[in-house]
């Protein structure tokens, strides 16, 4: 019976001391997720910021160029050029347009633009090629002139 005891008593013990020294597990498993994972949330965030504005600067090119084919006629290049301007101002300040004379019966707006990235750690990535930590988007839309 005191052996029984016994047995049981360093059962116990062995199962008890590594509990004891578990205790910066937890603390170590953080550290090596956490860079992992901030990364991971950075990465969507700064994914969705720019997909954003990809869709702001569509939608300002095909405005543009929607107003260039209808009003071609009736108003010429040049207030058709401010207009697209101010379409682009309207949603974004860092949006330019430029239309070209048109070739055919065809009108083409282009749209160009920066903008700031968001998490320091895709800037370095994602950087545009005048290092001034910007993203830069560009839209095309043609349309047939009415």
């Amino acid at each position: 019976m005191c052996i029984r005891y016994s047995v049981l008593f360093l059962i116990k013990v062995v199962i008890r001391v590594p509990l004891k020294n578990r205790k910066g597990q937890s603390m170590v498993e953080l550290a090596l997720v956490l860079p992992v994972l901030l990364m991971l949330i950075c990465g969507i965030i700064e994914f969705g910021w720019i997909f954003s504005n990809k869709i702001l600067a569509n939608n300002a090119c095909r405005e543009a160029a929607r107003y260039a084919a209808v009003h071609f006629y009736d108003d010429g290049l040049t207030a058709i050029q401010s207009y697209a301007d101010s379409i682009a101002g309207s949603y974004s300040s860092t949006f330019d347009t430029a239309i070209p004379m048109p070739a055919g019966e065809q009108i083409t707006v282009n749209l160009d633009g920066k903008i700031p990235l968001l998490t320091p750690f895709f800037n370095a990535l994602l950087e545009s090629s005048d290092g001034d930590g910007c993203y830069d988007l560009s839209a095309q839309c043609t349309m047939r002139i009415e």
